[in-house]
């Protein structure tokens, strides 16, 4: 790298800090943009540098940087959060709910009208035990929302963290962006996230996005004059260092971070939600309003006719009135549909972080649910990213005699094929008797230009350990031709990068658009000039090339025919599922930098010398063809996105699964001549796309979404933002994965592994589940629980359920049952359904069918109770009705309240499914918190009925008393089972099947379509017939030369574009040879 600069520095000692420099004077220069203020007092970044206490070569020590004097001064690289609200503003915010506070109110009145009357001594026990219920109430909803912030806290600090490269004490090291403080020497890539404010202290060619802070959306060139990085922007070219002056509050970003805070707002699901539990609340309210009129009615008629005189003490039954239409507001109306929201998006982020997903945006857990389309990369996510060359051409495979004189044939040709083994050889065409790329790299010069073009092209380094693998940081396929380098006798890419450091005049990084990059030296030659090395994209190098190497080290043209049989060989490496680049190189007399930048383009990568062709294997994750079956099973379209030739992208893909019978691959450039008509046509059978840019990555997803699709897409670099905001849920690679695609994510893989997304997807569908489950069972528990108060206040003049007992419904109906039902695991019958449309109801038939079912089921029974007291009298061996006793009557109401709640209790179990499914115990095993929940509700509810007493309102049963009300919950379990066996059809698990596609539409476009029929008997016959056909063209074709096999290879015009080696390869094993 070029690290010089016009401030004249040289390699400082460091030294402590000087007194006379703050946070604030370093904080200044960057808002004003002020390079001569700093010019002025510190000379050059070198003095900047020391009286900061640290280095711009080594940076700063351990010790430097963790010193607590540097963190009092310039604070540490981040931000305070707004603070972490407490217990008790949870218990004030949930005291602010309209309908508490009116049933405290009344709570209060009750009270003071029940210390009026004749018997004080049990007057105030109504009162009381509405009070102590909305304590537990408030508490209760307090504790859930302070325990979901902590969650979210935590969640969020991981989600933040990030590592960075800083050199410290002389080495480069990855610390974490919290560490970073100033006086450290960050290095910056494309794709980094600056990480702190900083100044230039050399770099290339280092361009930078800085519209998030200025509003500009011109690229900043870093350089001497325009020195200033600013945190949170991107690095979208090149790289550079840079010294950091100003972090967290004090970094321009960190200001405006200040003035933005501001709590999450609510996801799409919660919202919608809370729409549901607003017209839901409608209804209650409506029941509450007709409860208080008719009671308020039959007691002013009562009154009427009784000719009794008013007394204060009668004000305490219109209060009772009011109190128990407040209450049937409560029950009513479903608050606990948000929370359970929350619940179920707090467990399913913390368990999505064991499954390596690190979730940026909540709403991305409940999208995933409904997602139908997975456009995804090949590269780390399908395969492992532990890139290997296997094989490599160097140089020039026919001598210009032999091609003059046509005497070229196997035996004697100089071509310098490398392979594994003869076997590998004669899969080629190649004869055993060849050269290899070994006496080629005995010629030094071939050798150090190779070493050279792999080392000083490449920003990868290797992290050597003599225990275990090596680590690989920076681009894969770089580390895999660093590896390789490292075999080779007598050359270490450390050495020759730290022995040509001072050559380097200008690096021309990756572009997804020309798919090559290169760098420039001065050459070492003695007449001078300029050396360009330049690697990428097989076929596209290759097709820039108008020389070749040849085994004295020489550039001479190449001719057509080479230039076919090298592209033939690209192609049977791509066949084999290989990555296949190509190395080349350019010498020249002058500087193209001096020239525009169209011109220098050109002038770099054109008329190139072919040095080397090498196929990097790649192999594919073991678990991602099972991955991808499940999501093809749950309705998810798996399609494959790559820059990769399109050979190798098939081959990839068949592995992976995605490629399957009527599957269409296509190469970008022909997807771009697409129309959107014609893209509607093919959009159902695409399912690979190679030489892939982002800018068809981006349009893919975007027409995707127009056609109502939920799309998820992968992506690792910078260019990859814009379909990573485009899609509905954006995933980034935490590996490989550059910062910026990361800002633009809603979740990072942490394992870059195509397996991670398919548990996304199931975490996705549970979250939705989990929602249904509990919208299921809160609506039997509102129906039920409105129509007995109701019907029961007007019939009998009092609700048969006291309020503080409704209370304790609400309670078990709204937090407690989110709880249970939103912490269930996932299974794997997730998978055997499409995904949730975009616009479905959150209600399908089949849940109707069981909450309607239900409904009937214990209002009937509850009626029954309620309106046969006769038959309740010879059942618990009570005295006649009109008997009976206050205690008895509190008998009755108990038998009632408990045989409700005991409903609910096993509803509850019932609610654990959604469909069809019989068994509803499946899996229950492994619910621990369902399991706890139930089982702490039923405690307690023995508890209220044995010893609430008057202050409950309940009275204790007998054993017989006990088994009638816990039978009348159990048959729910059986009337669920029968429910569930009434035939309901559900679209949910029906997967669509597309169209056969129309080629007639397409015109003119190139695509490939997979064909994999099923044989019958004859069929089969004909094929090994064919088989045994095949075999003795290609021994004809053996037996010919081989120049004259590769010009008659290419004029054939053939529909079927599969090379004749594969041919041979696919029935080489099949016993018929």
């Amino acid at each position: 790298m070029n690290n010089n600069n016009n401030y004249g520095y040289s390699q400082l000692q460091s030294f402590s800090i000087e007194n006379d420099i703050t946070k604030d004077e370093l904080s200044d220069y960057l808002s004003n943009d002020n390079l001569q203020g700093i010019k002025d007092k510190y000379r050059d970044i070198g003095n900047l540098a020391s009286r900061l206490g640290s280095n711009i070569e080594s940076g700063l020590t351990s010790n430097e940087a963790s010193s607590n004097e540097r963190i009092e001064r310039f604070g540490v690289n981040k931000m305070n959060e707004i603070a972490q609200k407490s217990l008790f503003f949870f218990i004030w915010q949930a005291i602010h709910d309209k309908t508490l506070i009116i049933l405290i109110i009344s709570a209060v009145v009750s009270i003071v009208l029940g210390l009026t009357v004749e018997d004080r001594k049990t007057g105030w026990i109504d009162g009381t035990a509405i009070l102590v219920a909305v304590v537990i109430v408030v508490l209760v909803t307090a504790g859930n929302d302070y325990n979901k912030e902590k969650k979210f806290r935590k969640l969020n600090s991981i989600r933040n963290e990030r590592k960075v490269s800083v050199i410290r004490g002389g080495h480069l090291c990855s610390i974490s962006i919290y560490d970073i403080v100033v006086g450290d020497v960050v290095k910056l890539e494309t794709g980094d996230t600056i990480p702190a404010d900083g100044i230039y202290i050399g770099g290339q060619n280092c361009s930078v996005d800085e519209s998030s802070m200025t509003g500009e959306s011109d690229q900043k060139r870093k350089s001497n004059e325009e020195p200033f990085f600013l945190s949170g922007c991107q690095v979208l070219e090149g790289s550079a260092s840079m010294l950091v002056l100003a972090v967290g509050e004090n970094s321009q970003w960190g200001k405006l971070r200040l003035l933005l805070q501001s709590p999450n707002s609510d996801t799409p699901l919660t919202q919608k939600l809370e729409k549901l539990a607003e017209t839901i609340g409608k209804f209650g309210l409506i029941a509450a309003i007709l409860t208080f009129a008719v009671l308020l009615l039959k007691f002013i008629i009562v009154f009427v006719k009784s000719n009794e005189t008013w007394h204060w003490s009668q004000l305490g039954t219109i209060v009772g009135f009011v109190v128990t239409s407040i209450t049937i507001i409560v029950v009513a109306v479903p608050e606990g549909l948000p929370l359970a929201v929350t619940i179920s998006l707090a467990y399913s982020m913390m368990k999505m972080m064991k499954d390596q997903n690190l979730v940026r945006h909540l709403e991305a857990c409940e999208t995933m649910g409904g997602a139908t389309n997975i456009c995804s990369d090949k590269t780390g996510t399908l395969t492992q990213n532990r890139m290997t060359v296997v094989k490599k051409f160097i140089g020039k495979y026919i001598e210009p005699e032999d091609l003059k004189k046509g005497k070229y044939d196997e035996q004697s040709s100089s071509s310098i094929h490398s392979f594994s083994s003869p076997q590998e050889m004669n899969r080629y065409g190649h004869q055993s008797g060849t050269a290899s790329d070994m006496e080629m790299l005995t010629n030094p010069d071939i050798s150090n230009l190779l070493a050279e073009s792999i080392s000083l092209n490449s920003t990868a380094f290797i992290e050597k350990h003599s225990d275990r693998l090596n680590d690989h940081i920076g681009s894969k396929t770089e580390c895999a031709l660093l590896e390789w380098l490292e075999t080779l006798p007598n050359q270490s890419y450390e050495n020759i990068r730290h022995s040509n450091k001072s050559r380097i005049v200008k690096a021309y990084p990756f572009s997804s658009e020309n798919k090559m990059s290169a760098v420039m030296l001065k050459s070492n030659k003695t007449n001078g000039g300029y050396i360009v090395y330049v690697k990428g994209a097989a076929e596209i190098v290759l097709g820039n090339c108008s020389n070749i190497i040849d085994k004295d080290a020489q550039s001479v043209p190449i001719s057509r025919d080479e230039k076919m049989l090298l592209q033939k060989d690209i192609e049977l490496f791509a066949s084999d599922g290989l990555r296949t680049l190509v190395l080349a190189y350019k010498e020249m007399k002058e500087d193209p930098s001096q020239s525009s930048p169209e011109n220098e383009k050109l002038m770099v990568y054109s008329k190139l010398t072919f040095l080397c062709l090498v196929g990097i294997k790649d192999p594919v994750r073991k678990e991602v063809p099972k991955a991808v079956k499940r999501c093809q099973s749950a309705g998810i379209m798996v399609r494959m996105l790559t820059g990769d030739n399109i050979l190798t992208a098939k081959n990839i893909a068949r592995e992976c699964g995605i490629l399957k019978e009527g599957g269409v691959a296509m190469e970008g450039p022909e997807f771009r001549k697409l129309t959107d008509d014609q893209l509607d046509t093919i959009i159902p059978h695409l399912q690979v796309i190679a030489r892939c840019s982002p800018t068809d990555k981006y349009r893919l997803v975007h027409r995707l979404r127009e056609r109502g699709e939920v799309v998820a897409v992968t992506g690792d670099g910078v260019n990859d933002a814009p379909q990573l905001k485009e899609a509905d849920v954006g995933f980034s690679m935490g590996i490989a994965g550059t910062e910026v695609a990361k800002e633009a994510s809603d979740i990072v893989l942490l394992d870059d592994n195509f397996n991670s997304i398919s548990k996304a997807v199931i975490w996705g569908r549970n979250v939705y589940d989990s929602i249904r489950k509990f919208i299921q069972f809160q609506l039997t528990v509102n129906i039920v629980a409105v129509l007995i108060a109701f019907v029961g206040a007007i019939t009998n003049g009092e609700s048969p359920l006291r309020p503080v007992q409704l209370l304790w419904v609400n309670l078990i109906m709204d937090t407690l049952g989110a709880l249970a039902l939103s912490t269930e695991p996932p299974t794997d019958e997730l998978f055997q359904r499409r995904p949730y449309g975009r616009f479905d109801s959150l209600i399908t038939r089949r849940m109707w069918r069981n909450i309607l079912g239900q409904s009937i089921y214990q209002l009937c029974f509850l009626f029954s109770i309620m309106y046969s007291a006769s038959s309740m009298v010879r059942l618990f061996d009570l005295p006649p009705v009109a008997q009976w006793t206050p205690n008895d009557k509190m008998v009755y109401h108990t038998i009632i309240f408990n045989t409700f709640v005991f409903c609910q209790f096993f509803n509850e179990i019932n609610c654990r499914v959604l469909n069809n499914e019989l068994n509803v115990f499946r899996g229950i095993h492994k619910s621990f918190i369902f399991i706890l929940v139930v089982l702490g509700c039923i405690f307690v509810q023995v508890i209220l009925v044995e010893f609430g007493g008057e202050f409950f309102g309940t009275r204790h049963l007998d054993a017989k008393q006990w088994l009638f009300c816990c039978s009348i919950g159990f048959g729910g379990l059986i009337w669920g089972f029968c429910l569930r066996l009434l035939p309901i059809p559900n679209k949910e698990n029906v997967v669509r099947q597309p169209k056969q596609l129309d080629l007639k539409g397409l015109g003119n476009i190139n695509v490939d379509i997979e064909s994999q029929p099923l044989l019958g008997p004859k069929s089969k016959w004909r094929k090994a017939r064919n088989v045994f056909q095949q075999i003795n063209v290609i021994s004809a074709f053996r037996n010919q030369p081989r120049l004259k096999r590769t010009k008659e290879l290419f004029r054939t015009k053939s529909s079927d574009s599969t090379p004749i080696s594969r041919i041979n390869r696919n029935y080489s094993g099949s016993g018929l040879q």
